[in-house]
């Protein structure tokens, strides 16, 4: 048997059950007396039962009506608790929001964003997922991310990437290497000591050979690794050199290494905020891509609009 009330049906039969006739309740639910009357034997018709005696001046249940009374304030204030939920989860208020990032990410410009989400939006949960690219363009891909922050990955119909910046290459050695010193270096000058090369699923180590290749001269790593705090216990220990992006130095800042622009070729790599483009960003969502681009912007000096701002007129080679 399919029963189907409305809400207000049951509001109006609630504030009945309370009630010793139906002109006080319908003038507490600011309704005429027979508008009422009406209402309830609507609802005795969809439930096929009677719910008040009327041989009597004085409302009274039935056992039937009684038994409606007993539920019927919960459902109305479990209906108004999930509407609240919903509303506020609309407003940002409350939920949960996913994103996957390069571990680089998470280490460096994400703890500043984070803070500054939130100030605005207190209610809010955050599962973060520092990974490398391939799973985090599978995560955006499969839903489990709102949106990924990392290298640029291959066109396609179901994604869309925005540029936020770019994250230049550099020497990491020791202090006391023969490579330490100021200025830019050029990548001939790591021939011949050991190069600690992070490996080949990550993006640092598909652009470096990339280029490289393109300008004729290559690396032969000693060791390769998979992780950036595995190659710096590597350097830290006096075991070889490597080569790492701007964004990764928070990851070290207490060691005793020093840090060089490296040129001829000069590599940086893109970064950018990747999305589904059927997806649209929960409010929350959007407001940490803003403070993400406004946080890079003030590490590596590339402030732009963030990409999910409501529409603007676009330059050429901003989107994928």
């Amino acid at each position: 048997m399919s029963i189907n009330l409305t809400i207000r049906q049951l509001e109006l039969f609630a504030q009945a059950s309370r009630c010793s006739t139906f002109s006080e309740a319908a003038e507490k639910l600011h309704i005429s007396q027979p508008a009422l009357s009406v209402a309830i034997r609507k609802i005795e018709t969809e439930l096929g039962v009677t719910l008040f005696e009327r041989t009597t001046r004085h409302l009274a249940l039935t056992a039937d009506g009684r038994q409606l009374a007993a539920v019927a304030d919960d459902l109305i204030r479990d209906f108004r608790v999930a509407l609240q939920g919903v509303a506020s989860r609309a407003a940002g208020l409350h939920g949960r929001l996913a994103i996957a990032v390069l571990p680089s990410i998470a280490a460096s410009i994400l703890p500043h964003a984070l803070h500054s989400l939130q100030r605005k939006y207190p209610g809010i949960d955050v599962a973060l997922f520092d990974v490398m690219h391939d799973r985090a363009v599978r995560m955006v891909e499969d839903g489990v991310a709102d949106f990924a922050v990392t290298t640029r990955t291959a066109e396609g119909g179901l994604l869309v990437y925005d540029v936020i910046g770019a994250d230049r290459i550099h020497l990491v050695c020791r202090n006391d290497h023969p490579l330490a010193g100021k200025g830019p270096l050029p990548w001939r000058a790591l021939d011949g000591h050991p190069y600690v090369a992070m490996a080949g699923s990550t993006s640092v180590r598909r652009l470096a050979d990339a280029v490289l290749l393109q300008a004729d001269f290559s690396l032969r790593p000693r060791y390769e690794v998979e992780q950036i705090a595995s190659a710096i216990a590597l350097v830290s220990a006096g075991l070889g050199v490597t080569a790492l992006p701007a964004l990764t130095f928070s990851m070290f800042a207490g060691e005793k290494l020093t840090m060089r622009p490296l040129v001829r070729p000069a590599l940086s790599r893109q970064l950018g905020l990747l999305r589904l483009k059927a997806r649209v960003l929960s409010a929350p969502a959007q407001a940490l891509a803003n403070e993400i681009v406004a946080a890079f912007g003030s590490s590596v000096g590339r402030r732009g609009p963030s990409p999910f701002d409501a529409p603007t007129p676009r330059g050429p080679g901003k989107r994928s």
